[in-house]
């Protein structure tokens, strides 16, 4: 069967995106399309297919019967084009790395870690997996104890000899427990509950601390915690009140409910995410490792935050690099 003019993978992808970003304007903004192109790319797959994909006269756009079943389909018919492409360069190309030590931030780790290695499992034979404080990760990359690091904060910006590939930008943001009455937007003193930091052994840590500087802010020791885990819990149990990024949230996603998430309207700041490697050594694992990360960070922070905390998806920025290029499975 000849399959008809329009009905190809772009449009697949661009129909899929649609669906998962809640509308046209989204999309656009996820692919780094205009908004008119991705609604030619539609018009042209429904003219394909001789059939609408969404009811244009609700908001939020909605799909169609005939949509829903598309979606299910192209997610399949994506997902094996990938594996395609990626059986077919595994026989040209046999030079797999045969092994890979790939160390993580927690919050990237325990976020979309298990789903980048899945989605990169063929560019080693043998993966040993570091999670924990990024300081550690930077000094084992420089001294060859991993090969591969993502990296929360800008100690080796200027190091030489490295490649990097931006993963995340993200803005710093207030926390407060889900019943406390009156939370500000602004980084201060707060006489009735307590400031919880992060360790000044994590990258995160010391970065809320340069800021709390900066602003000359007398904020004094209670708690401080080594992970985002102990620290969103200890400010959903009411122990306090804090600064934390969507990554942080992305991990304890499962808090949102009993937090207040305020955006920091003074003094605002962000961090940076980047996938680092020494040059030269690892091939194109860095680069494909980066391309499939970036994929998966837009579709969980689209996921979780897209719907309560748009403000918060507005403010995170995922380099476009491979997005489009790569449909599914960015590492084949």
């Amino acid at each position: 069967m000849e399959l008809p003019q329009g009905f190809d993978l772009r449009n697949l992808r661009v129909f899929q995106i649609v669906v998962e970003a809640g509308g046209m304007s989204a999309a656009a903004r996820r692919l780094s399309l205009t908004q008119s192109t991705v609604s030619q790319s539609i018009s042209n797959l429904e003219a394909a297919l001789e059939t609408r994909l969404f009811d244009r006269d609700t908001r939020p756009l909605a799909m169609t019967s005939a949509g829903e079943e598309l979606y299910e389909a192209t997610r399949h018919l994506l997902q094996k084009a990938a594996e395609a492409v990626e059986t077919t360069r595994s026989g040209h190309d046999n030079a797999g790395l045969s092994s890979l030590t790939f160390a993580m931030v927690e919050s990237f780790a325990n976020s979309i870690g298990p789903l980048l290695l899945n989605d990169c499992r063929h560019l080693a034979r043998r993966w040993r997996i570091w999670s924990g404080i990024s300081p550690d990760h930077q000094h084992a990359l420089m001294t060859h104890g991993v090969d591969i690091a993502v990296i929360a904060g800008d100690e080796l910006e200027t190091v030489e000899g490295l490649e990097r590939h931006l993963l995340l930008s993200e803005p710093f943001v207030l926390v407060f427990p889900a019943d406390y009455p009156e939370p500000t937007d602004h980084l201060q003193f707060i006489e009735d509950l307590p400031f919880l930091r992060y360790s000044l052994r994590s990258a995160i840590g010391r970065h809320i601390e340069r800021q709390v500087n900066r602003l000359r802010l007398d904020l004094p020791a209670f708690a401080e915690f080594d992970t985002a885990t102990g620290h969103l819990a200890a400010v959903a149990n009411g122990m306090g009140w804090s600064l934390t990024t969507p990554l942080c949230l992305l991990q304890e996603s499962h808090q949102l409910p009993h937090l207040q998430v305020i955006r920091l309207a003074r003094g605002g700041f962000s961090r940076r995410i980047t996938l680092m490697a020494r040059k030269g050594e690892m091939g194109q694992a860095p680069e494909r490792l980066a391309i499939a990360a970036r994929r998966l960070l837009a579709e969980r922070l689209n996921a979780v935050f897209g719907t309560d905390y748009a403000w918060l998806l507005e403010n995170c920025r995922v380099p476009n690099e491979g997005l489009e290029a790569q449909p599914a499975s960015s590492c084949s």
